[in-house]
């Protein structure tokens, strides 16, 4: 008996409007969820404490995010719900290894967009937690990589993948990603990571490797936020990064990205078309 042919096949989700409709239950799971968490762990704990709040916070994010991909994984046809791939193609140690390159470098050329003038709206909330470590670690280099590579990558871009060009499928999943941080200054550095995750889960095909860049980049992150709260104000950033100094890094650490970039390109290849495999 022939495969039946992938044009017969239902579309994968989400399409384009649906995965506007992700960000949407977000926002709906987050106020009809956490919002009431939220108030009840204000009545039980003292959340004037910055270790309580900043528990709580960080609690309730990855409430909303499980009960996202459960509320999606309920509420789509399983048919069409594309079937998480870890480690499809196995990739090699090599790219694990390369990204211990690539992380820093993509952090200098991100660096700049700290000229622009972007509000931030949670600066305080991640200079406290410069103050609890282990806290920071654990929720935005382990559970905050898996969850979110979960949803964005394994979920939302695998299945945009199927339905629509590598170009839009990867833009469209990059730019939820920047959004659904909901912070200017943010939102503009996780859109840009964002496109490279998505480049970087075409090519490889592995779920893994996006979590291990996305924790990496995150620890690289939480290491400088310590540094700089104690050692560098901002007016002192802003000299550094409008220094001859910044930009001869900067120019070096582009080149670095693109040639890794184009390395993994130069060993990889796109994946063929596929069928929703069950």
């Amino acid at each position: 008996m022939e495969p039946e042919p992938v044009d017969a096949l239902p579309v994968a989700f989400p399409t384009l409007r649906e995965s506007w409709g992700v960000l949407g239950w977000f926002l709906v799971i987050s106020l009809v969820v956490g919002v009431p968490l939220y108030g009840l762990a204000a009545w039980l704990l003292p959340l004037q404490l910055p270790l309580y709040k900043l528990s709580v916070g960080a609690l309730l994010s990855v409430v909303v995010q499980l009960v996202l991909l459960g509320w999606l994984r309920r509420r789509t046809n399983l048919v069409r719900l594309p079937s998480l791939r870890w480690n499809a193609r196995g990739a090699r140690w090599q790219l694990y290894a390369l990204l211990l390159v690539l992380v820093p470098a993509q952090a200098v050329v991100l660096a700049a967009l700290h000229l622009l003038p972007l509000p931030s709206w949670t600066a305080k909330t991640f200079q406290s937690m410069a103050h609890y470590p282990l806290l920071s670690l654990g929720f935005g280099c382990l559970l905050a990589p898996v969850l979110e590579e979960i949803l964005f990558r394994g979920i939302l871009l695998r299945g945009l993948l199927r339905n629509y060009s590598p170009a839009l499928a990867i833009g469209q999943s990059a730019l939820l990603f920047g959004i659904i941080h909901f912070n200017p200054a943010q939102s503009l550095f996780a859109l840009c990571f964002g496109l490279t995750l998505g480049w970087i889960y075409y090519r490889t095909q592995s779920l893994v490797l996006c979590i291990v860049l996305h924790g990496l980049n995150n620890l690289l992150s939480f290491f400088s936020l310590m540094h700089n709260s104690a050692a560098m104000s901002e007016a002192a950033q802003y000299h550094y990064l409008t220094s001859s100094k910044f930009l001869y890094t900067f120019l070096g650490a582009a080149f670095l990205m693109g040639s890794l970039l184009w390395w993994i390109k130069r060993t990889t290849s796109p994946p063929a078309v596929e069928g929703l495999e069950k």
